[in-house]
């Protein structure tokens, strides 16, 4: 495994005992991510200090894509 492998998956849980989570798990996280962003106003967008244009882009990701 290689440093950056091992960072990307201890970043992402809090407890490393605890199991990784399971692929379709991830891509359902991803998937209601998406569809949160694609649903905020552009006024959300600019009071989150986002850029419309990223998420817009991370908005039509395939859930598959990370």
């Amino acid at each position: 495994m290689s440093a950056a492998t091992l960072n990307a998956c201890s970043t992402t849980r809090t407890n490393p005992l605890a199991p990784a989570p399971t692929l379709p798990w991830v891509w359902l996280r991803r998937l209601r991510a998406r569809r949160a962003l694609a649903a905020l106003h552009p006024e959300q967008i600019r009071e989150a200090g986002l850029d419309p244009l990223i998420v817009r882009a991370e908005s039509l990701k395939p859930f598959w894509r990370a």
